[in-house]
């Protein structure tokens, strides 16, 4: 009877670890497992392009001229400021590293637009490669 009764102990210690969740000493590793899924795009993207728009008030799209004397775009963590292309009117910032940003317009004599801050993540972007960034445009 002793026996039995010790060997059904025995028998405890391998019945909870083939329960047990993988330890990170094992090749299954569920925690340290990557996920591949077929037909989708498995880059982790480091740089952003960004495209700014004019929305009015009530978020349609300005159409037409603006005196806004261009774009920037500032690096809440760093502080480092970007500029667009290089054309007062560029709108498209191109290769943003991974962040969180503010960006705005430089008002013109009676106009301008409100900053907006964003994190630029890889949901965001759009299928032309962009990530669409709104500002607020107003006059006086």
């Amino acid at each position: 009877m002793r026996k039995a009764i010790f060997l059904s102990f025995l028998s405890v210690p391998f019945l909870l670890q083939s329960n047990a969740t993988p330890t990170s000493g094992r090749n299954d590793d569920i925690s340290s497992a990557h996920c591949i899924v077929p037909g989708k795009s498995n880059k982790i993207l480091t740089e952003f392009n960004v495209r700014i728009t004019l929305v009015d008030i009530y978020g349609a799209p300005v159409t037409g001229g603006t005196g806004l004397r261009g774009y920037w775009a500032k690096n809440v963590a760093t502080g480092v400021y970007y500029y667009p292309g290089g054309q007062e009117d560029e709108d498209k910032f191109e290769n943003l590293p991974a962040g969180t940003y503010t960006f705005g317009a430089y008002p013109g004599n009676w106009e301008g637009a409100v900053s907006s801050t964003v994190t630029l993540s890889s949901e965001a972007v759009g299928p032309d490669g962009y990530i669409v960034v709104p500002l607020t445009y107003w006059v006086e």
